[in-house]
């Protein structure tokens, strides 16, 4: 028996993988895993291979993950429960889902960011199915995490990102060998404009495409953060909450959940997603509050040379996967979800409040997250002794500093626009 095969979630058609980031009946639908393992059993792995059996490759990197030196571990979500943050909220189950450096809880995604969770099997499944490099176009986070791994695993991995993404791009490691190109835009260019010169350099040179929320990989990947919270807490909670830019991640836990729930021994109901953007810039937020299915041009107002002046820049997606069939729309409506927007005033003072209470710093996503948990108690959206997840995107930024040299990824070449020739581009990615 195979150990896994995918779904469209639009035809139902049963497929093989082969790399594939989408179904041939072109419905709109995104594929999902199917695992022949119903129950879940994590091992004792110290890394997110410990899920392996919701993970879409046939065995993880270099036999099992324990055998790794520390070095090169992935790291996993590190799931505890709150005393002091809950005590200031006046809530009795806060469990904080903590991703990124924090030796002390023995957090060790190097990269600071739940990003490190999905780059490990995305780039196993990838190096599976004979692909040994891929593009990663991102607003930072994500060509983070993908860099590192690179390392771990050998593979090659291009990055494409606009300028105003640099200070989010670095590894704790040197590369070598070309293992990892930054292609860098204008500060003009957004993260959408990145995707479609991504886009055009996947086509023509033919190079693959990560592939993003069509990914299963990198979806079961960011999953793990929910599994590890089932394991720690031991039933499925009541309440989810998540700052998101594409929305990827809300789906990640929603089919996280569906898997959890169908093993049966931790709950019969699903978490409700508390998804979050910033109010300057919260299509998401707008179109579900409006009981949309899909976005529509009054959801994306803020004009793209803003962008990277919000609070929580990477949460900026003009193109995220909301209508599409097994999308944020669907995880939302299915687990009865709120959304919430959240100004750089209300971010600021939870990130104070968190590091105050908590005592670790967090990325600006991760505030936009604990604030909208504040706005979710304050409109008594949740209720004191309910089991709630707070999901920290990143974290522990500063306290690896500590640790660790930073080094910046830099960029091969720097472009202004996505419509020019690929020529140069063509010769450094070659």
């Amino acid at each position: 028996m195979k150990k896994y095969y995918l779904e469209c979630l639009s035809c139902k058609k049963i497929i093989d993988d082969h790399y594939y980031l989408s179904c041939s009946c072109q419905n709109n639908g995104l594929l999902r895993a199917v695992y022949s393992q119903r129950n879940f059993h994590p091992t004792n792995d110290p890394s997110i291979w410990r899920f392996s059996d919701w993970l879409p490759v046939n065995k993880p990197p270099n036999g099992r993950s324990n055998q790794q030196d520390g070095q090169n571990t992935p790291g996993k979500t590190i799931v505890y429960k709150s005393k002091a943050l809950s005590k200031t909220l006046g809530l009795k189950n806060l469990f904080i889902a903590f991703n990124g450096y924090w030796p002390e809880r023995r957090a060790e995604i190097r990269t600071c960011t739940f990003k490190g969770l999905e780059a490990p099997p995305t780039i196993r499944r990838a190096k599976e199915n004979g692909i040994s490099r891929m593009l990663i176009s991102t607003a930072g986070n994500t060509g983070r995490a993908f860099a590192e791994e690179t390392f771990n695993q050998v593979f090659q991995t291009i990055i494409v990102a606009s300028e105003s993404a640099s200070s989010r791009l670095w590894t704790t490691k040197e590369s070598t060998n070309g293992q990892v190109k930054f292609i860098s835009l204008d500060r003009d260019n957004d993260y959408l404009d990145a995707i479609m010169l991504g886009k055009r350099i996947c086509e023509e040179l033919t190079i693959a495409p990560e592939g993003g929320a069509k990914n299963v990989a990198r979806r079961d990947g960011m999953g793990t953060c929910f599994l590890e919270s089932v394991a720690e807490i031991g039933y499925i909670p009541n309440h989810y909450f998540q700052a998101i830019g594409s929305g990827t991640g809300g789906i990640a836990a929603w089919e996280a959940a569906l898997r959890i729930r169908q093993d049966g021994r931790f709950g019969n109901h699903l978490p409700q997603l508390h998804l979050s953007q910033n109010k300057k810039f919260d299509p998401i937020v707008r179109a579900w509050k409006a009981k949309r299915n899909k976005l529509v041009p009054e959801d994306l107002t803020l004009a793209r040379e803003k962008m990277s002046s919000l609070y929580a820049e990477v949460l900026a997606n003009r193109n995220p996967p909301y209508h599409i069939v097994g999308g944020v729309y669907e995880a939302l409506l299915d687990t009865n979800g709120r959304t919430y927007s959240v100004s750089e005033k209300e971010a600021i003072r939870a990130t104070k409040l968190f590091q105050n209470t908590e005592e670790i710093d967090i990325v600006p996503p991760a505030a936009v997250a604990v604030a909208s948990l504040i706005q979710a108690v304050e409109m008594n959206a949740v209720q004191p002794k309910d089991t709630i997840l707070l999901n920290i995107t990143g974290g522990g930024i500063e306290r690896i500093k500590e640790d660790l040299a930073i080094i910046p990824i830099k960029p091969e070449i720097k472009i202004p626009s996505i419509r020019g020739s690929l020529k140069e581009i063509k010769e450094i990615v070659n």
